[in-house]
């Protein structure tokens, strides 16, 4: 070797060209892997990790498998050239020091590739989506229906039925009577047993008894419409929470943003297909049994595919890459349990101030949620005196606009986190704003001024569509709190929350009166008080979150002193 040193040191009879170094700066033994370029530094990683392998073979005695060739910067560089750039740089190639951070670095690498491509929960993602979509539906195809089948005047040729206002808001609330018993308990056994199976079973229950609906109708009369409805909502109650436990394993907290805004966009695309497709379909020589019929069957075909297709966590997927599924596992890190079974804090999280004003501004927003979303379409017949076709077309067209407005706001939440614009608490209370100051201004306008009939579709579309900034607002804020309970968390906000889901239909109902009874004044004057109502509920249910809400996870996350040091994590690393 000293002989060796001396040939490559010396300067004046020795032409052959230098080994091309890597820049190297004192004490930092990394240089070697962190080149002037990525691309450079992994054929380094490469060259030094076979070179590590096979120097590793041949101390055991066997072959070492051939080399792949070097880089042109680096193939002419000759053994004795290769052995005295091993002298300068620390430390040397063949060292375990420098293979385990080539390793590392090459690994690193490819979890970072993994995160930027399409992979399975992506189509978890999808999946989530378009059941919530078709869970939707079977939810909301009876306000459309309910027009055409409630017309004695109708000359469709289908059965119609003399159900007065107040039954018909029993039938359409009666759906909440069951909705909010499952919740609470589908969170906890979703958090314990897994998601999919209670997603399974809620979609395709529901979709089984909307196929249903025309014949209890039909034999049954309102009092039995009335326990298919809360037949269908013990069903439904089983879904939003299991979506949340699904996005809290699946989905790394700065993707969680967008993914939750892709997913619950999906009970935009429900309702605009269902309120403009059931309009349709009720108008045409199908009639409204179609209504029913078509929403159930695509149910069942979903449940196929959730079948075969989703997994509860990334661990149980068997088709996920291994890069994918590492990538997940270290994004989620310490705030998720996994499919561990932790302790729920109910104390904790009951003296919890942030999801106290979590669990009021759920409230406020059910409010004027149920109250478009159910009593829309009547508005339009009795107030705007549209048919059920235009009926449905004009009641679908605020949906549309949440639609296409939730990709917006989930872009937006995807920007603003990753460039760390606003800190998250902050960056879920503007958007909240955004969406329940927005739809309480619109609100006030509708109420307390005198617009066409265009000018109110208008108003009414502008207050749907704000709505969206919700997605990136308190309805993600459960996983932002509590990655191991979040799921469990949804059940108990939207099982309170949706109560609002039996008062609306009551409390317009007692608010506007019988439309078959009111002049057209007396029915103006109902409906402008109600969104007065409606508009004072959304302001100050929004003004609790600003003031006391947050995005920090919270020290009940892990819920046993033991966990706690093993789950702590800080904010930053851990909310979406």
């Amino acid at each position: 070797m000293g002989s060796a040193r001396g040939l490559a040191s010396s300067g004046s009879g020795d032409r052959r060209p230098q080994p091309r170094r890597l820049p190297h700066r004192e004490g930092a033994p990394s240089s070697l892997v962190q080149s002037q370029s990525r691309a450079h530094g992994r054929r380094w990683c490469s060259v030094v990790v076979q070179s590590r392998r096979g120097a590793t073979a041949a101390e055991a005695g066997r072959n070492p498998f051939p080399l792949r060739p070097l880089p042109p910067c680096s193939a002419r560089t000759s053994p004795i050239d290769m052995a005295n750039s091993a002298k300068t740089a620390p430390p040397s190639l063949a060292s375990p020091t420098v293979f385990k951070m080539c390793m590392a670095a090459e690994e690193k690498e490819e979890r970072r590739d993994a995160g930027r491509r399409l992979g399975r929960r992506h189509l978890q993602v999808a999946l989530l989506s378009l059941g919530l979509s078709l869970a939707y539906s079977c939810r909301v195809n009876l306000s459309v229906c309910i027009v055409e089948m409630t017309n004695m005047n109708s000359t469709s040729g289908f059965p119609a039925y003399d159900w007065n206002q107040s039954q018909t808001g029993l039938i359409l609330s009666a759906f909440f009577w069951g909705y909010v018993v499952t919740q609470v308990p589908a969170g906890m056994l979703a958090q314990r047993y897994g998601p999919k199976q209670f997603l399974m079973v809620g979609v395709v229950g529901c979709s089984l008894l909307t196929i249903l609906t025309p014949l209890v109708a039909a034999y049954g009369g309102w009092r039995l419409m009335c326990a298919l409805r809360v037949c269908e909502g013990l069903f439904q109650g089983m879904i939003y929470p299991s979506s949340h436990t699904m996005l809290g394993r699946w989905i790394p907290p700065l993707e969680r943003g967008r993914a939750s805004a892709f997913v619950y966009s999906g009970t935009s695309l429900g309702t605009v297909s269902t309120m403009a497709g059931v309009g349709l379909l009720a108008s045409s020589s199908w009639g409204w049994p179609s209504g029913f019929h078509l929403p159930g069957a695509l149910g069942l075909v979903w449940g196929v595919a959730w079948l075969w297709l989703a997994a509860d966590s990334p661990a149980a997927c068997p088709a996920i890459s291994e890069h994918e599924r590492e990538y997940i596992e270290s994004a989620l890190g310490a705030s998720s349990s996994g499919d561990k079974i932790l302790r729920v804090p109910w104390r904790s999280i009951a003296t919890s101030l942030p999801f106290f004003a979590l669990l009021v501004t759920h409230l406020c927003q059910n409010f004027g949620h149920w109250i478009l979303l159910t009593q829309m379409p009547n508005f339009m017949k009795n107030v705007l005196h549209f048919d059920v076709k235009h009926n449905g077309l004009n009641s679908a067209l605020p949906y549309l606009c949440l639609l296409l407005s939730s990709f917006v706001v989930g872009y937006l939440a995807q920007v603003v986190n990753e460039r760390k614009i606003l800190s998250m608490t902050a960056s879920r209370k503007v958007f909240n704003s955004m969406a329940h100051w927005g739809a309480g201004t619109a609100l006030m306008v509708l109420a307390f001024t005198h617009v066409t009939s265009t000018q109110a579709v208008a108003l009414l579309t502008v207050t749907v569509a704000l709505e969206s900034g919700t997605l990136a607002g308190f309805l993600v804020n459960h996983v932002d709190l509590s990655p191991n309970f979040g799921g469990m968390m949804m059940g108990v906000t939207n099982s309170i929350a949706n109560t609002m889901g039996i008062i609306a239909p009551i409390f317009v109902s007692q608010i506007v009166g019988d439309a078959n009874t009111s002049t057209q004044e007396e029915l103006e004057n109902g409906w402008s008080i109600v969104f007065m109502i409606a508009a004072c509920v959304y302001f100050s249910g929004n003004l609790l979150f600003v003031l006391a809400g947050s995005a920090q996870v919270q020290p009940w996350n892990s819920p046993s002193p033991a966990e706690s040091k093993k789950h702590q994590v800080s904010s930053a690393g851990a909310i979406s």
